[in-house]
């Protein structure tokens, strides 16, 4: 390559990088209760707890209760409980105690209670994501029984959506007895709307042998709100419709039209150690197969262990009033142990 040409290739990756070393000056300071200053890089604010990236440190989880004040020249999108967001930059409270918001020339006090989560808005795809996988294995030697879970999770938040995907994969077998398995794969999408409502849409595959189920594609849209959306608590409702392709393990596929009835509930103790609880229900009352009516429950602890990492017990439940293959069980739950790792 010419020199000519490689200095100006050189200066314009300079010129590019530039930018992006700047924003990640760690020159944020988070003043704590006890008086305490730390200093670093404000990642994000979520689920109870600031990211602070720092130098000698790493990244620092700190408990937004035990915080006071935090100053960055960064531009944030702060989101509040009624589902409001403002934009601007973070200025020292003094005395401590407030939440400044510099935006459009104007000083807004917050109570730090009032705030929800907090993301710097020039995030990049890869860092607005955040989720977990985890993974367990059971065998017990005396009866030839073994138990095999993942789980994997993700979502992308922007300023208008919220995007997320979701794998599991079940299986069990024991000597004599008819193996289990169960596997799912969904995508869902939330476009914002205001006062805390959101336009939903899904689309869902899955496959369950206990029912009878070889494979079921699955797309739906629906309406949905968050009733409750706090540091601690997050309750969602949706309803909605559904269609979808059933492939039964024995017979005929068909197509069927649902209902969409979701709750979805979440709480977290950010006190070490991190606890969250969380509990999905989803009821399908089917709208072309009168009387048929599908429920797929979740409910599951998590406990913080060491840094990301977690140790998980949930118990999963899936009932179908008339399964796709005739004689097959009407009812698949079971529970689960796994340990996993949250990015």
């Amino acid at each position: 390559m010419p020199r000519a040409a490689f200095r100006q290739a050189l200066w314009l990756a300079l010129l590019l990088l530039a930018p992006a070393a700047a924003l990640a000056q760690k020159t944020d300071v988070v003043v704590m209760i006890n008086g305490d200053r730390n200093t670093g890089e404000f990642r994000s604010y979520n689920q109870g707890y600031l990211t602070l990236k720092t130098d000698n440190q790493g990244d620092l989880k700190v408990k937004w209760n035990k915080i006071v004040s935090i100053e960055s020249e960064k531009t944030f999108e702060i989101e509040l409980v009624d589902g409001s967001k403002i934009y601007g930059k973070l200025a020292p409270s003094e005395p401590p105690g407030k939440l400044i918001v510099l935006s459009g020339g104007f000083e807004r006090p917050l109570g730090f209670l009032d705030v929800v989560r907090i993301a710097p808005v020039y995030k990049s795809v890869w860092a607005g994501l955040n989720g977990s996988v985890d993974f367990g294995f059971t065998y017990t030697e005396a009866n030839n029984y073994f138990q095999l879970n993942f789980n994997g999770e993700a979502t992308y938040r922007s300023r208008g959506y919220q995007l997320g995907t979701e794998l599991s994969a079940f299986a069990s077998h024991q000597e004599g007895v008819t193996a289990s398995e169960r596997a799912s794969w969904q995508v869902d999408y939330g476009l914002f709307l205001p006062k805390l409502w959101y336009l939903g849409a899904v689309v869902r595959v899955e496959h369950n042998k206990e029912l009878g189920l070889d494979l079921r594609a699955l797309g739906g849209l629906g309406l949905g709100r968050h009733l409750i959306q706090t540091n601690q608590t997050l309750l969602d409702v949706l309803a909605g419709v559904a269609g979808s392709h059933e492939t039964p393990i024995d017979g005929e596929g068909s197509y069927s039209v649902e209902a969409v009835i979701a709750g979805k509930y979440s709480y977290f103790m950010y006190d070490f150690p991190k606890v969250a609880f969380g509990v999905d229900v989803t009821v399908f009352p089917s709208l072309t197969d009168s009387g048929r009516v599908r429920l797929q429950a979740d409910a599951r602890v998590r406990r913080d262990i060491i840094s990301d990492f977690y140790v998980s017990i949930s118990i999963f439940d899936t009932f179908d009033s008339r399964p796709p293959t005739a004689g097959a069980a009407t009812n698949d739950w079971g529970p689960v142990i796994s340990v996993g790792y949250k990015f």
